[in-house]
């Protein structure tokens, strides 16, 4: 009977073992065809059994498919939604037209976006996010079936954008080859904006004339749904498809990675995801074939290398020695050239010199006798000696200047509260003494919003970057502050805004805790004998603390709690 006993008892145990943590599941991963010599992203969505995250190992079984896994990048869901105005039994006053109409609901879509591939593109499009341009009033205004849908336009006609415009950013390994790339939309080249695209299908004539920023992981339905809706012949749908809302979410089941494959057409090798959980019993294995294949996209404008020109910097009487550089698929003999931005370098340029090599394009930048300031110049790489396609870049040389080295400062400001002079950078030139009135400071704020800072001197001798602002939402905003000198060196540096959240309490009375930081937000309101309750209100909306922290309990009840904003 006690064998009896404990081999039930045994059994239990390992039944309970067992089922407490099953393997996480991989979603079937198709074929893949890989452009010969080029790459091919492909997402990898997982259901994980018990919530914990997903660490994934992927291997390929020939040194000819390499094999990449995007780590540490952010994830964006948007919802979306159908409107139709109507009248009709059902319909209702929606709150995103202020019309009667008749709502669909169309789904979500998730999307991991490529901060290792484009970091100032994530960055700005997470400002423009914040700031609310893709909530509730944006709309999908073009949408082309095999081809493209395209929103994130806050004028809803295809028209609109931010208030500045941002330069494009281009990776080898970030081609049109797969489905649900997501890029930005533009009108030439470096007018990238707030307006994106997601495309359905291979998309190859778009290589390199823009940003690549991101892969849909999961709503494929979602965006097919859109294709099917009925158009306008401005592919405008007749009924709004709107986005409802769109946030940076929390994903640690999915992944996405890129393949690449040798020049040769017809190499197959097995590709071999692992997804594991970390505990016994949660690692699973999914495995799918990928195949190079001839490349039917093999004209490509080159890339600049960033930076293609590095030594801007000029002595009076002096001169300045260049290689461009530029990287080409299909290893084409090159063509560089070299032109003037404006009517000041060609008048105080007495000479430049441009050769055409296979690799390089030596640039020669020589002043005028005596002259000190800015010299502006595009550079530009094709492979065609018309330069039908080509990329092109702006670049300041600096005459009779210095380097300026910058150093930001994160802040904390808290929203709709207008702050200002706050401190965003400190900046030196290495000349002592030089005046404040040979610089220019520039500020985008990350959350659409561009203005001048104000540029004093500290007790240090060092020169500030100072600003005044408001923001709106709460959230981590990038501020990208750009010093400029009149002679023409410029550095940019990168703040981080942190707007907590607004909290539903007030704070009134004198704040009897130690040091506590002037943005510290608030106490949930319970029995406690260490602080005087007085001086806070009750937190009545217990999610609104999400991204808090504890930092101060009362002694022996853990519920007792004072919060502050992660950092």
């Amino acid at each position: 009977m006690l064998s009896r006993n404990l081999c039930r008892i045994v059994a239990c145990a390992v039944l309970v073992s067992f089922s407490a943590n099953s393997a996480p599941v991989i979603d079937p991963i198709p074929t893949a065809n890989i452009p010969a010599g080029k790459s091919l992203t492909i997402p990898i969505t997982a259901t994980s059994s018990n919530s914990r995250p997903l660490a994934y190992t992927v291997t390929s079984s020939t040194n000819r498919i390499t094999v990449e896994v995007h780590t540490n990048n952010p994830f964006w869901k948007m919802s979306v939604v159908q409107v139709a105005p109507s009248n009709a039994p059902g319909a209702y006053l929606t709150p995103f037209r202020g019309v009667l109409a008749m709502v669909t609901n169309i789904g979500d879509m998730t999307l991991m976006l490529f901060r290792d591939r484009a970091p100032h593109t994530v960055d700005v499009f997470a400002g423009f996010n914040l700031a609310g341009m893709y909530s509730s009033n944006t709309i999908f205004h073009r949408v082309i079936p095999g081809f493209m849908i395209q929103g994130g336009d806050p004028s809803t006609n295809g028209t609109g954008g931010p208030v500045f415009r941002y330069d494009d950013e281009f990776h080898p390994r970030a081609i049109f080859s797969g489905s649900g790339q997501l890029a930005l939309a533009n009108s030439g080249k470096d007018t990238d904006g707030s307006q994106f695209f997601i495309t359905l299908g291979p998309q190859r004539f778009l290589d390199f004339g823009y940003t690549l920023f991101g892969q849909l992981l999961r709503g494929f339905n979602v965006a097919s749904n859109i294709i099917s809706t009925p158009r306008n012949g401005n592919d405008r749908p007749f009924a709004d498809v709107i986005i409802t809302r769109a946030s940076f979410v929390a994903n640690t089941a999915d992944t996405v990675i890129t393949l690449t494959g040798t020049n040769l057409a017809g190499v197959s090798g097995t590709i071999r995801v692992i997804a594991d959980d970390g505990l016994v019993g949660g690692r699973v294995t999914n495995t799918f074939t990928a195949t190079t294949v001839s490349d039917v996209a093999n004209n490509e404008a080159p890339i600049l290398n960033t930076p293609a020109i590095t030594n801007r910097l000029i002595p009076v009487n002096g001169r300045a020695t260049n290689y461009i550089s530029a990287f080409d698929f299909e290893t084409n003999t090159l063509y560089y050239d070299a032109y003037f931005v404006n009517a000041n370098a060609f008048n105080n340029s007495s000479n430049s010199i441009f050769t055409t090599t296979y690799t390089n394009g030596l640039f020669v930048v020589v002043p005028n006798p005596g002259y000190a300031g800015p010299l502006r110049f595009y550079v530009a790489a094709s492979q065609s000696p018309s330069f039908a396609t080509y990329d092109y870049q702006q670049y300041t040389f600096a005459v009779g200047d210095t380097a300026i080295s910058a150093v930001a400062t994160n802040f904390v400001a808290a929203p709709i509260a207008p702050f200002t002079n706050r401190l965003l950078a400190t900046f030196t030139n290495g000349v002592p003494n030089s005046s404040t009135g040979n610089f220019t400071a520039s500020i985008n704020w990350g959350d659409n919003s561009i203005s001048s800072g104000v540029i004093q001197t500290n007790a240090e001798g060092k020169k500030e970057v100072r600003g005044s602002h408001t923001y709106t939402n709460s959230g981590d905003y990038p501020v990208y502050v750009t010093v400029q000198s009149m002679l023409g060196a410029e550095a940019t540096v990168v703040s981080t805004a942190i707007v907590p959240p607004s909290l539903d309490l007030t704070r009134t009375g004198t704040n009897t805790i130690l040091r506590w930081p002037a943005w510290a937000a608030g106490y949930q309101l319970q029995s406690h004998t260490n602080l005087a309750t007085a001086n806070w209100a009750a937190v009545t909306n217990l999610s609104a603390l999400a991204g808090y922290e504890t930092v101060v309990t009362n002694g022996g009840t853990a519920s007792n709690k004072f919060y502050r904003l992660k950092r």
